[in-house]
């Protein structure tokens, strides 16, 4: 049956337990994690969903009460455990990293870390107490205050190819049409095994996913038809991974995304868009005109953020007060990315589960 102990707790098939783990103490508060266990009346894998790594990160949360609501247990094949807050420490402070002295402030890159500090620990409690009873992974990085993203990250370079091509079924799975092949060994961007889906594949073979849809300060209707778009996308993945019946409904065409620009600002200040939300997902110029900076003094035009070159527009943002270095725009390099039909991808089901 779908029993699992999570921290000692035993949860039974059918239940649902809130079972909270400690960390360490912070001055005058405690730092622990809440998980949600849902245990399936049949028997299956146990798929972990994290939320909120990242403090300022909190629209996952409201995906994950969505699926606490929504799931029906007797119809479960296995286990869920779903953390809304993973770190408890920033999301007190409201800031993308923990809000200390350490070396390894943010804990998305501390994992492994032998010390300490509060990102070691946190992320070594993550890894001791789920990492070790799950079999497959999913991390959400959602936009922050001002910010959205829409893509879905696989690990493409999994030193077992099977990972890989599970890695990649689950994120064709979640069904929404931005596929980033993220290189977490090799490449520019690639933080080996100090991130969550770098750690869960290299020490306990957990393949994983890393969706991105949505943000926050957008309004209430396209915020609400984002928590459906995960929604949709969580349940597909049930479905692919066989943990509820049904075939997820693919998108009839995805983009995998190579190499991409993030275009920031360099100076702090008011962004002025020149764009709108509808350009998400749609071609971007060489050399257009994203959005300005402006100087909240003086209201002078500090820069222009064009495109650097043509692609696809995928993460954006709305008007609002950056810093240096703010998410703002993500295009993928269209000379290095790829539109694939649906006909042209391998859509098997996944079924190397042996309960």
């Amino acid at each position: 049956m779908g029993k699992i102990k999570v921290y000692g707790t035993e949860v039974m098939p059918g239940e649902k337990k809130i079972v909270t783990v400690p960390v360490t103490k912070d001055l005058g508060v405690d730092i622990r994690i809440k998980a949600h266990v849902l245990a399936g009346k049949y028997e299956g894998p146990t798929l972990l969903i994290l939320s909120m790594l990242h403090g300022e990160e909190w629209f996952s949360a409201l995906i994950i009460r969505e699926l606490v609501k929504r799931l029906k247990l007797d119809e479960l094949k296995g286990n869920i455990i779903a953390i809304p807050v993973a770190n408890t420490s920033a999301f007190n402070s409201g800031t993308r990293c923990v809000m200390d002295n350490s070396d390894e402030p943010d804990a998305n890159r501390a994992f492994g870390g032998k010390f300490m500090w509060l990102t070691n620990q946190i992320t070594r409690t993550i890894e001791e107490e789920f990492f070790s009873v799950s079999d497959f992974l999913i991390d959400y990085h959602i936009g922050s205050w001002g910010s959205t993203m829409a893509d879905i990250g696989y690990g493409a370079d999994y030193k077992d190819p099977k990972m890989s091509e599970i890695s990649k079924g689950m994120a064709l799975a979640y069904q929404f049409p931005m596929i980033h092949a993220m290189t977490l060994f090799e490449g520019v961007h690639s933080k080996k095994d100090r991130t969550s889906m770098g750690c869960a594949a290299v020490k306990h073979n957990i393949p994983g996913i890393v969706p991105e849809i949505g943000g926050l300060g957008f309004g209430e209707a396209i915020e609400n038809q984002w928590i459906e778009d995960n929604m949709n996308g969580l349940f597909g993945n049930l479905k692919y991974l066989g943990m509820i019946d049904g075939e997820p409904d693919y998108c009839d065409e995805y983009l995998f995304i190579g190499d991409y620009w993030r275009t920031s600002p360099k100076n702090a200040g008011y962004v002025e868009l020149k764009i709108g939300l509808d350009r998400q997902c749609e071609k971007i110029e060489k050399g257009e005109h994203l959005a300005d900076v402006v100087d909240p003094e003086t209201f002078e035009i500090l820069e222009e953020i064009r495109s650097p070159g043509e692609g696809v527009l995928f993460y954006t943002c709305r008007n609002f007060m950056s810093r240096p270095g703010g998410w703002t725009f993500g295009i993928a390099d269209i000379q290095n990315s790829k539109w694939v039909k649906k006909e042209d991808l391998n859509l098997n089901k996944f079924s190397n589960f042996q309960p």
